[in-house]
């Protein structure tokens, strides 16, 4: 237990094999590991994309909005995440649909 503390908080002198040996494991560890550890892979979802529709083309549910969105966008696979309500400089009314 004590070799552990002294380990992790470095406590062997500059010079001594103990001291040694740990930055021989710390290079060893630098040169010898596999460089796929450290890609990052894309887990997360793509960004999501924003949409306008038409207040005319709107609809409340979710299921038929995201049928619909589909049809605009040509994505079969595409998924309303949520939409707000807008209105322009001239009042008309539009939403913005975020989708992946």
């Amino acid at each position: 237990m004590e070799a552990l503390k002294k380990i992790i908080l470095w406590e062997y002198k500059r010079g001594t094999w103990q001291y040694d040996i740990l930055c021989l494991l710390i290079i060893a560890f630098v040169f010898l590991t596999p460089k796929s550890w450290f890609e990052k892979e894309l887990k997360t979802p793509p960004a999501a994309t924003r949409l306008l529709i038409k207040h005319e083309d709107f609809i409340q549910t979710k299921e038929q909005l995201q049928q619909r969105v589909r049809e605009i966008s040509k994505n079969p696979n595409a998924e309303v995440i949520s939409w707000k309500e807008r209105r322009n400089e001239k009042g008309e009314i539009f939403y913005e649909v975020d989708i992946r």
